[in-house]
């Protein structure tokens, strides 16, 4: 029997949460408005759901999810992905954001709800914020796996330089709007994806194909 085919007694994964991750979902409940926070929250549950659904149709079990105050994190028990199944995978999160939000669209049309509007909009940004191409957002981690299937000697690096040249970007911008309009979000999170920071990887481990 293939490895990724092997049966566990236990295939529940383990779940942890950071002390930093407990600290600002805290300040995040502390600082924003209840309904925006929980649209965002079943917005973001839905993207993990995505990723997950994905890993396990693909053949891959995941042994313990961290929350970190990057993100989520997913180990797995087996090595069973190819670059293509990763690739997929780490689109998964992304596009089931975009297919909640064009089915909501006729929703919130007909009963010119704000709220669904509101959560539609939690959808779209979520979606095409971890579209950006450079690690550890999933559109990063999707363009790696092309570039090594590609280039297996230089991909890595090229996705490396390309990774720092997008945070080096999105900090410059964010940098503009922190001074501009006191908003920290987009150059901390230029910031992480320029010091190349572990962020929710889906992928912990595969060195080798």
């Amino acid at each position: 029997m293939p490895p990724c085919q092997e049966k566990k007694r236990d295939d529940r994964p383990k779940i942890t949460f950071s002390r930093p991750f407990i600290a600002a979902a805290m300040l995040a409940a502390a600082v924003l408005k209840f309904k925006w926070l929980l649209l965002l929250g079943m917005a973001a549950a839905i993207h993990e759901g995505g990723h997950l659904l994905a890993l396990r149709t693909l053949g891959s079990r995941v042994r313990e999810i961290r929350f970190r105050l990057s993100g989520m994190e997913l180990r797995y028990r087996q090595d069973c992905l190819t670059y293509g199944k990763e690739a997929a995978a780490a689109l998964a999160g992304p596009g089931i954001n975009i297919l909640a939000a064009i089915l909501l669209i006729p929703f919130a049309i007909r009963t010119a709800s704000s709220t669904l509007f509101l959560w539609i909009g939690c959808h779209a940004a979520l979606a095409a914020f971890n579209l950006i191409p450079a690690a550890p957002l999933d559109g990063g981690r999707a363009l790696r796996c092309l570039l090594c299937a590609l280039w297996p000697r230089s991909g890595p690096r090229v996705s490396e330089i390309m990774d720092r040249a997008v945070g080096i970007g999105i900090s410059a911008l964010g940098l503009f709007i922190l001074l501009r309009f006191r908003n920290p979000t987009l150059f901390a999170a230029g910031m992480l994806i320029f010091a190349g920071g572990s962020g929710k990887r889906l992928y912990k481990g595969r060195e080798k194909r």
